[in-house]
């Protein structure tokens, strides 16, 4: 991932303007507290692209995850963009990991 260095006006670094987005709560989940989806996942503009939150912070802190790979909360908050409650796992495993935590509850 390419790492932007450019200051964007007023508002800020590409960093800085995600950080500003972040509540750290006591679970250890960073929830996102800027624009949310119709399915809870955060997101946010830069560059005129629309972003997933969690994704740009996973790839800020480990890089792109594995061609095919999809991002599992593993905390199962979905607005949680804590790049340590991601893991890179398949989409049959991720959807697994759903049921079964739908079983849970």
């Amino acid at each position: 991932m390419r790492k932007e260095a450019v200051v964007l006006g007023r508002r800020g670094t590409p960093d800085e303007r995600f950080e500003v987005k972040i509540a750290k709560s006591d679970t250890g989940c960073w929830l996102w507290i800027g624009s949310l989806n119709g399915k809870g996942y955060g997101h946010f503009n830069l560059d005129g692209r629309i972003h997933k939150a969690h994704r740009w912070a996973y790839e800020r802190r480990f890089g792109t995850p594995p061609e095919g790979m999809q991002l599992d909360h593993l905390c199962s908050v979905r607005n949680c963009v804590n790049p340590d409650h991601l893991e890179p796992v398949t989409n049959r495993e991720n959807s697994r990991r759903s049921r079964e935590r739908a079983c849970r509850t």
